[in-house]
C-alpha cells in the first residue's frame, strides 16, 4: 500500500463514530482524503470486534474499507506474541479472530502468554486467572490501556481499566500492543511506507503514535480528549475540519 500522497492514519471511536454512531461529516472527510491521492489506514484500540464488524460498521457509516485498511490493538497485541504460543486470551470475539489468525494456542494451563482486551465478561475470576498466569511466568499482552471510550451517554471503562486490575495483582507491567505501542507502530509501518499523517481523538495514544510514526498529528476534540502538553499540527472538533485544514480547503 503506498501513494505519491502517503497515507493517512485515522481512529474510529471518536473520530468516525461515538459507540458505532456515525459523526457527521466523517465520511466526507475520508472521501476527500482519497480524492486527493491519500491511502487510509484506520487504526484503532478497540479490541471488541473483528475485522469484518469494523468492515461492516464503517460501510454503515458511509465508508467503503477493506481488511487489509483495519489494524486493530487485537491485531497488535497477537502480533506481539510469537505464533504457536500457548496464550489465555481474555477479550471479545476480536481478539480471539487475532489470536487464531496469529495461530495462538488457547489455553489456560502452561500458558506462554497473557492478552488483556476489553470484555463485558471481565469479573474477578477473570483477574484470578490471568493473575495467576503471569505470576508462574506468562508474558503479559495488553491490548491497549486506555482509560475510558467515548459513547454518546459519555465516557465508559475502556480496557486500561481491566489491565490495570491484572497488572495490580500480577505485580507486573504489561506491554502495551495497541496504540502507542511498538507491535501497532510495526503493522501500521508493515502496511504503509508512506505514512504521512496521523488522526485522532488522543494526544496520549494517537498524539504518542505520530510521534512514533514521525508524522504530524491532527487532534479531534472529543469528550475523550484531555488537557496535554501536546501541541497538534492541526485541532478541529471533527475529521472532516481537521481533512479541511490538512488538505486546505
Amino acid at each position: 500500500m503506498s501513494s505519491s500522497r502517503g497515507t493517512v492514519v485515522i481512529d474510529l471511536d471518536g473520530v468516525v463514530w461515538l459507540a458505532g454512531t456515525p459523526l457527521p461529516g466523517a465520511s466526507t472527510a475520508v472521501t476527500l482524503l482519497r480524492q486527493a491521492g491519500h491511502h487510509i489506514i484506520f487504526a484503532t484500540n478497540n479490541s471488541a470486534p473483528t475485522t469484518a464488524m469494523f468492515v461492516e460498521r464503517l460501510g454503515r457509516a458511509g465508508i467503503d474499507a477493506a481488511p487489509d485498511e483495519i489494524i486493530s490493538a487485537a491485531d497488535a497485541a497477537a502480533f506481539a506474541v510469537p505464533r504457536g504460543s500457548r496464550t489465555l486470551v481474555l477479550g471479545d470475539i476480536g481478539v480471539h479472530e487475532a489470536a487464531a489468525a496469529r495461530s495462538l494456542e488457547e489455553s489456560e494451563e502452561d500458558c506462554e502468554a497473557v492478552i488483556v482486551g476489553w470484555s463485558r465478561s471481565f469479573d474477578y475470576d477473570t483477574i484470578a486467572r490471568a493473575s495467576k498466569a503471569v505470576r508462574s511466568g506468562a508474558a503479559f499482552v495488553a491490548t491497549n490501556d486506555d482509560p475510558t471510550h467515548p459513547t454518546p451517554e459519555g465516557l465508559l471503562p475502556g480496557t486500561g481499566a481491566f489491565v490495570a486490575a491484572v497488572a495490580t495483582a500480577a505485580e507486573q507491567v504489561p506491554l502495551i500492543a495497541g496504540k502507542p505501542g511498538q507491535p501497532m507502530v510495526d503493522l501500521i509501518r508493515d502496511r504503509s511506507t508512506t505514512i504521512a499523517f496521523a488522526i485522532g481523538d488522543r494526544p496520549s495514544t494517537d498524539g504518542r503514535l505520530a510521534e512514533q510514526l514521525g508524522v504530524p498529528f491532527g487532534l479531534v476534540v472529543s469528550e475523550a480528549t484531555p488537557a496535554t502538553d501536546l501541541t497538534p499540527a492541526l485541532q478541529a472538533s471533527s475529521l472532516l475540519g481537521v481533512v479541511e485544514s490538512m488538505l486546505g480547503a
